[in-house]
């Protein structure tokens, strides 16, 4: 019996590889999650595709994991993910859970955000530690985010800016949310940026500018990212006046 991660990809139910969903149709039990991605497809269109139910797993579902082990010890199980599987920790540590306990596993990846960025015209090796803006609150309102960007920033190297999602709550944080909060946070109105939206869809959005002229610039629905540039090289400077 197999624990099998499968990426899905980066917009919608098409995006999964064609391994991936002869495993996914073999599988006894399908779950998923969709607290670290919310692809444009909702449930129903990626259960017609596989031909079976899917179960949607809360946060606190797969960081206990004890649903998946126990029936990973009987059946082949199927952890859908969008975009690919190993790129949020917590999935890696819930791989490294599952071997512990002697579960046999396989990870079936898929596109991932971390390169599709790249369409924006930035190098991927120019890219320092990413990091995630929360929602903020009375009581968490974190600012170690910027505390990343500067360092990169220091180090001449980009940085890739993760923004919070509540699917539960229907709310996503837009480049707009985030570039107020940045602001709010010190930086500068004239900063360069990248806002990303729907990378993957026939729809997707790249715009570079500086923060105060895309504060208020339509990015359209859900997901989207921002990138906040290092030092440019002049090919990327060259990519970056084609989305400004």
């Amino acid at each position: 019996m197999t624990l099998y991660f499968i990426g899905l990809g980066l917009y919608d139910e098409k995006d999964i590889s064609v391994k991936g969903l002869e495993i996914a149709r073999k599988c006894d039990i399908l779950y998923m999650e969709e607290y670290t991605s919310k692809l444009g497809a909702d449930k129903s269109k990626i259960e017609e595709l596989i031909g079976k139910e899917i179960k949607i797993l809360s946060r606190e579902e797969v960081e206990q994991s004890d649903i998946l082990l126990k029936d990973a010890k009987e059946k082949d199980i199927a952890f859908l993910i969008g975009g690919d599987p190993l790129t949020a920790t917590t999935h890696s540590e819930f791989l490294i859970e599952a071997r512990k306990k002697g579960i046999k596993t396989r990870v079936i990846h898929s596109s991932s955000i971390y390169t599709s960025i790249c369409e924006s015209g930035l190098f991927i090796y120019k890219f320092g530690k990413s990091c995630s803006i929360p929602f903020p609150t009375k009581s968490y309102n974190p600012k170690s985010f910027y505390e990343t960007i500067q360092t990169n920033q220091n180090n001449k190297l980009h940085t890739l800016v993760f923004l919070d999602l509540k699917p539960e709550e229907n709310k996503f944080m837009t480049v707009n949310e985030a570039i107020k909060i940045l602001i709010d946070s010190g930086m500068d109105e004239n900063q360069l940026v990248i806002g990303l939206a729907r990378i993957g869809s026939e729809n997707q959005t790249i715009k570079a500018g500086k923060t105060k002229e895309l504060i208020n610039f339509d990015f359209g629905k859900p997901q989207h990212i921002l990138i906040v540039p290092g030092e440019l090289h002049f090919m990327e400077e060259e990519a970056l006046r084609q989305v400004s």
